[in-house]
């Protein structure tokens, strides 16, 4: 009895996500479509029904941080999304993108570490963006060991030449700095 019960509450959770997540795709449209207040209006009010939906949030940070550029917001919602769905993969790649973007290396090196573990993460992104933030930070060594494994991580032949090309940059630095 308490099995059945069980699978009646996760059916009728999921069957909520469901409709939520219709009304954050039409969001999402809105939004890239430069209907951004449209947009952030539904996401807003389905906070309301939903307010410890991490992907929810995630949508929210998303916006904030490519179309408000409201960094403050974005940061609170992508930690949010976070807390509420530690193993999406998304929220991590943005907040890292975040505290790159506020030349906050160390913390864009530690969020993308921890989400490049995750479920369906864009591990090849991640990579690329902690060699740069390591190269930023002038850690060329570490630089170069990150875009090796996100060298390894593609099969796409258009990225492997954007990775060579990134080592080949940070061994000249690393020759710069030597010859200083």
């Amino acid at each position: 009895m308490a099995t059945s019960h069980l699978r009646k509450i996760k059916f009728l959770n999921f069957m909520k996500l469901e409709w939520i997540d219709k009304y954050m795709a039409e969001a999402e449209r809105l939004i890239t479509d430069q209907q951004v207040d449209s947009g952030l209006n539904i996401l807003n009010d389905l906070l309301f029904e939903e307010p410890g939906y991490g992907s929810l949030h995630n949508h929210l940070g998303w916006a904030h941080l490519y179309y408000t550029l409201n960094y403050e917001q974005a940061e609170v919602h992508l930690k949010a999304a976070i807390r509420f769905q530690a193993d999406f993969h998304a929220p991590y790649l943005h907040l890292g993108t975040l505290y790159y973007r506020q030349a906050r290396y160390a913390e864009a090196i530690g969020i993308l570490t921890i989400g490049s573990t995750k479920p369906f993460a864009y591990k090849t992104s991640m990579l690329d963006m902690i060699g740069q933030a390591y190269e930023m930070q002038k850690e060329y060594k570490l630089a170069i060991k990150a875009y090796k494994e996100a060298m390894l991580s593609t099969l796409a032949s258009h990225e492997m030449n954007i990775y060579s090309e990134s080592i080949k940059r940070c061994k000249r630095k690393r020759w710069t700095v030597l010859l200083k």
